[in-house]
């Protein structure tokens, strides 16, 4: 299977999801779970985006939602636990700086 092969790792149960972002402490996990008829709505959006595509429009037929589908994750943040702010480890001002050392370095 396609699955196999390529070892997507966004690939996960709803209870994996749960574990994962509970262990963040950023947020309390409010419901995940599978959602109904998940794997319909995976295939409807492949046939629209790529009818040709017949490879995984079959692969979720013959899966029928018992593997593959859709989730559905809603988390509450704690606003106690401090965010991690990305932008502030970029400097104000850029100073262009060689990438590689010249070899009489």
């Amino acid at each position: 299977s396609w699955w196999e092969a390529e070892q997507p790792c966004c690939l996960h149960s709803a209870e994996w999801w749960r574990r994962h972002w509970q262990r963040s402490g950023v947020l309390d996990v409010m419901i995940a779970d599978t959602l109904p008829n998940g794997w319909q709505f995976w295939r409807d959006w492949v046939r629209l985006l790529a009818p040709e595509n017949a490879t995984e429009i079959e692969m979720l037929e013959v899966d029928a939602g018992r593997n593959l589908g859709y989730l559905r994750a809603i988390g509450r943040r704690r606003n106690e636990v401090p965010l991690f702010d990305p932008a502030m480890s970029i400097p104000p001002h850029y100073t262009p700086a060689p990438m590689l050392r010249s070899p009489a370095d």
